[in-house]
């Protein structure tokens, strides 16, 4: 059997998101809705994103440049939501792990995920 890897960038803070690979458009929209309710700013500060689809390599990127993602909570929820919505996909399994602190309060994480065809 043949396996796809993604890999998937997550910078905060402002919170900004890089999928690559190919993944399905009803993904992407189930993420446009859920990334902004887990953003931990204040909510009438709350902006819809959208993802801009790149063919070179094949990737999605987001930005929320006026939005927040505490450590407690708002970073953990963007990164549950990445993986649920994967996982609904079609059986996407995280197999690993990066992160980077750049100061106080800028984090990237790297995530790659495995899908067996």
């Amino acid at each position: 059997y043949q396996r796809r890897v993604h890999g998937v960038n997550m910078t905060f803070n402002p919170p900004e998101i890089v999928i690559i690979g190919p993944i399905k458009d009803s993904t992407v929209q189930k993420l446009q809705t859920l990334f902004p309710q887990s953003c931990t700013s204040s909510p009438g500060q709350r902006t819809n994103i959208t993802f801009i689809k790149n063919e070179s390599p094949p990737h999605w990127y987001c930005k929320l440049p006026s939005q927040y993602c505490n450590e407690e909570m708002g970073q953990s929820q963007i990164m549950l939501v990445i993986m649920d919505c994967l996982e609904e996909e079609g059986g996407w399994k995280l197999k690993g792990s990066n992160a980077l602190n750049h100061d106080d309060t800028k984090v990237t994480y790297k995530f790659f995920f495995v899908q067996k065809m």
